[in-house]
């Protein structure tokens, strides 16, 4: 065996190695962040891609280096390859899963997705699994063919809504204009002001039961932030409700 030409062989696989680790890492200034993150997404599986490549070809030099004849191992590869695709059966399906993920763009590396009945960031995504961190900080790590049905929480906007349940004693009148007095403050919240896409409107009465009937509030606001607005728009509703009637109120809920 060559020694020289064997060390070569793994120096270049090496610097190809960390050479696609750089090169599809591009940034471009001022571009859209969802598109951004779809194709930070592309990268990534492409990375993975490319790095088993580089590695396969480095093992057929190696095996040849060693005086190895690779044509009757690839003539025999056949039978082997059928043995080997019945045990990565799984493999493949995740492979497969992974390139639609690619070329259909349904979620990226930062979005927030539910898939596999779990909810968190997207941290990663490889030729074979999606890495989820989760809000508790758990990472979860999904083989791309068990996703299933991805919900994307992270695209476009989101729609925040408050369910208040009012006692029926209260005025109608008294409870609207609570509501806009809310709403104007939600609009200088800074904690909220930048999440908001458009001010929030009352939607009307939801329901009314024995002893309480129930107006919802909705809100467009960006996907990152909708949480934010939920708890800023309950704080600024029960304070608006308390300060006009000073009456108990039960807490509102966000759905």
């Amino acid at each position: 065996m060559d020694i020289g030409r064997a060390l070569l062989i793994l120096l270049l696989t090496g610097i190809l190695w960390w050479g696609i680790g750089q090169a599809l890492r591009f940034r471009w200034p001022g571009m859209d962040p969802d598109r951004a993150r779809r194709l930070e997404a592309a990268f990534s599986l492409i990375r993975s891609l490319l790095r088993a490549l580089s590695i396969a070809v480095a093992t057929l030099m190696l095996l040849s280096l060693l005086g190895l004849d690779l044509a009757p191992l690839l003539t025999g590869a056949g039978l082997a390859g059928l043995v080997v695709g019945l045990a990565a059966q799984s493999l493949i399906r995740d492979l497969l899963a992974g390139l639609v993920i690619v070329m259909e763009g349904p979620f990226g590396i930062g979005d927030t997705i539910r898939a596999a009945g779990l909810t968190g960031t997207v941290e990663r995504i490889t030729m074979r699994a999606t890495y989820l961190r989760d809000a508790d900080g758990t990472l979860h790590v999904i083989p791309n063919s068990m996703l299933g049905v991805v919900s994307n929480l992270s695209r476009d906007w989101a729609r925040v809504s408050i369910d208040l349940p009012v006692p029926r004693e209260t005025r109608l009148e008294q409870v609207e204009e609570a509501l806009r007095s809310a709403a104007e403050a939600l609009l200088q919240d800074p904690q909220a002001a930048e999440e908001l896409l458009d001010p929030p409107v009352i939607t009307g009465i939801e329901g009314i039961g024995e002893t309480t009937f129930t107006i919802r509030v909705e809100v467009l606001a960006r996907p990152k932030g909708r949480w934010t607005v939920a708890r800023r728009l309950r704080y600024h509703l029960l304070q608006a409700l308390h300060r006009s009637s000073r009456q108990e109120i039960a807490n509102p809920e966000a759905s």
